[in-house]
């Protein structure tokens, strides 16, 4: 079943609210037949959701309330307004949800999208719609011990994020690890309170990987705030 990764109470009297679907939830492919994916959503959380066409870059789209921006092209997505249900899907890539007094963000980061800097553009536009510290929470996502990676885009990747981000598979093959990425572009964006989900998609179960598998099935992460 869904899991709450998240419940932070803002300054400003706020909640908010982040969790992450699992495969019994059902897939949250945003191209699954309509009627189905509705249900499926309402399940988790009613109300009409902004999804993304997820493409792998660094654009980010302000939306001004619930059902805004719908189908927009672009990775993460930012809301200053409440009761507005952000959400990423995912099969490998970090979800990622970000807070700021008065404010919320959800990041699609695969490490494209992190290589693009989507993660530090999702930051510095919450903190232009709301002031303040920043709070991040990490769903689920491919860890180095299932994510074999190509020597020369792993060297290209070392040397944008340090080698920290180098690792191996469980079989001893080249990894990217993409949390220590995360961790480390969070830090650089100001960003000192965080949390990491240690669950690895490719290997666990309760979720989909495209990676190891081939899944064109997601998961989703889903964040909103809620007034007082």
């Amino acid at each position: 079943m869904a899991r709450n990764l998240a419940c932070w109470h803002q300054p400003t009297g706020w909640t908010v609210r982040v969790l992450v679907s699992e495969v019994v939830d059902g897939s949250l492919a945003v191209d699954d037949p309509v009627g189905a994916l509705r249900q499926r959503r309402e399940a988790l959380r009613p109300g009409p959701w902004t999804w993304l066409r997820q493409v792998h870059g660094d654009r980010v789209v302000l939306i001004d309330g619930p059902g805004d921006g719908v189908g927009s092209e672009a990775d993460a997505s930012v809301t200053v307004r409440s009761d507005t249900v952000l959400s990423i899907q995912v099969a490998d890539c970090a979800p990622i949800a970000l807070a700021a007094p008065g404010g919320l963000a959800v990041v699609h980061g695969g490490w494209r999208g992190l290589r693009a800097g989507v993660l530090e553009r999702a930051s510095e536009c919450l903190a232009e719609a709301a002031p303040g510290p920043q709070v991040a929470v990490v769903g689920p996502c491919i860890r180095a011990c299932c994510y074999e990676f190509g020597s020369a885009d792993l060297d290209a990747l070392c040397t944008q994020f340090g080698e920290g981000v180098r690792a191996l598979t469980s079989g001893g093959r080249p990894a990217f690890d993409v949390p220590a990425a995360v961790r480390i572009v969070l830090e650089r964006c100001g960003i000192s309170s965080m949390e990491f989900d240690g669950a690895c998609t490719g290997c666990d179960e309760r979720y989909w990987s495209h990676r190891v598998d081939g899944s064109d099935r997601r998961q989703a992460l889903v964040a909103w705030m809620e007034a007082p």
